[in-house]
């Protein structure tokens, strides 16, 4: 693939380099075996050694999340889904969005302390001479990036007049960026939303490869409240920050979204958090949770505070994921989040934990490439051993999913569109699938 550049390919594989096993936060004793991974909070695209102190361990409730690695005998299910009633039409994929898609890069700074760096997508307007744009260039460090194949550098008075659109909010995984996944969040803005993804400031790629970031406890703490920070920014136009995309957004529609870590950070909008630093109330302004692959432990999420999600939710994870296995992480927060309706759970058959990043792309393109360390092609081929091999899901494929299904849901629960079953059909062989 071209999309990829030498210098963010080396850089992100040695931010991968840097991973420590599992994608656990805090461990869960009750679920976890004997023999499971130091407890950290490393999310194997994304590196992050943060191993959580027994002493800064709070209360079952209030802690960070666990991604423990299950036995066999718990690991992801079989292909099986509960008995769901189904569309009788064929699996029918999503198209194509209608818009060009801009990125422009902020900066949140209300926080003089710990300034958030933030990416917008939005749909651009059918105006707009995209020829005249440069493509974006997703930046890690002056010199190390990577471009897109269909997003363009752009400000927001080129965002489209459709609008306001809904706000979208994307939570990378720990050790990660804020465009790891944006094949993904570009796919949503063309589809008509304006996407924002904050850089956790203290668990990214970049402080791990510079030896930095911070306690676990803080980490834990900070991530929603993060979330909580671009929701104020981007639905307020006279933000000095986000307020020309903020003036594009529909305030009253806001959905989170998350990989692993940040599917923790995901449902923590729902259910709040709390740990010895403070605690983190219910935003009452998301409409919609799509945790994906996420990391639900019982030290993070109790059953009961589980059982308090009341807004709609689509839960998205790979059958294979064995740093988030399904059980026990899917299944808690599938069997407890009784009260949110309409509530999905799609289970990619053959699918893993880094189907939920863009890893594979690099994966392609770095043994192409002159001059690579071997141990940079060696580091990303272990990596990608859990979602780019043979036997796994094909990338193209999972995005294709996770797009058609995302999008109707968001469809479904934003714009009164018809359920998800019946805007996509008979679900495929290659999905489990379950509604509510």
């Amino acid at each position: 693939m071209s999309r990829r550049s030498l210098v963010s390919l080396v850089a992100l594989a040695l931010a991968a380099s840097a991973c420590g096993g599992s994608d656990d936060e805090s461990a869960d004793t009750t679920t976890a075996p004997a023999t499971t991974e130091p407890t950290d909070v490393t999310d194997t695209t994304e590196a992050t050694d943060t191993t959580v102190p027994a002493t800064t361990t709070a209360p079952e409730t209030t802690t960070a999340p666990e991604t423990t690695t299950a036995p066999e005998t718990t690991a992801a299910p079989e292909t099986t889904a509960p008995a769901t009633t189904v569309a009788e039409q064929p699996f029918t994929p999503v198209g194509e969005g209608e818009y060009e898609v801009g990125v422009q890069t902020i900066t949140l700074d209300d926080d003089p302390e710990r300034p958030l760096t933030v990416d917008v997508w939005f749909p651009l307007d059918a105006a707009t001479d995209v020829s005249t744009l440069a493509p974006v260039q997703y930046t890690m460090i002056p010199g190390v990036y990577y471009e897109s194949p269909v997003a363009f550098t752009a400000t927001p008075d080129a965002l489209s007049a459709d609008g306001p659109f809904p706000l979208v909010v994307y939570s990378h995984g720990s050790g990660g960026l804020r465009y790891i996944h944006s094949a993904y969040t570009e796919a949503l803005a063309s589809h008509g939303y304006v996407v924002a993804a904050p850089d956790h400031t203290g668990n990214t790629a970049i402080e791990r490869i510079a030896g930095g970031g911070a306690d676990p406890a803080v980490i834990s703490f900070n991530r929603p409240n993060d979330v909580r920070r671009v929701i104020d920014a981007m639905t307020d136009p006279a933000d000095p920050s986000a307020g020309p995309a903020a003036a594009g957004v529909d305030a009253e529609q806001v959905v989170v979204t998350g990989h692993s870590f940040g599917g923790f950070t995901t449902i923590a909008m729902a259910t709040g958090f709390s740990n010895e630093l403070g605690e983190f109330p219910v935003d009452e302004r998301v409409d919609a949770i799509i945790p994906l692959a996420p990391a639900v432990s019982s030290n993070a999420f109790s059953d009961e505070a589980l059982a308090t999600i009341d807004v709609p939710m689509m839960v998205v994870v790979g059958s294979d994921d064995i740093t988030t296995p399904v059980d026990p992480n899917v299944t808690r927060l599938w069997d407890n989040a009784t009260l949110s309706s309409p509530s999905y759970r799609v289970e990619l058959v053959a699918g893993e934990h880094q189907s939920f990043t863009d890893l594979c792309a690099y994966q392609d393109e770095v043994p192409n490439l002159p001059d690579i360390p071997e141990i940079v092609i060696d580091t990303i081929e272990t990596m990608g051993a859990e979602g780019c091999s043979d036997d796994d899901m094909d990338p193209a494929r999972v995005a294709e999913l996770l797009d058609t299904y995302v999008l109707a849901f968001l469809d479904e629960v934003l714009a009164d569109g018809p359920s998800v079953l019946e805007a996509t059909g008979t679900p495929p062989d290659d999905v489990v699938f379950d509604a509510r």
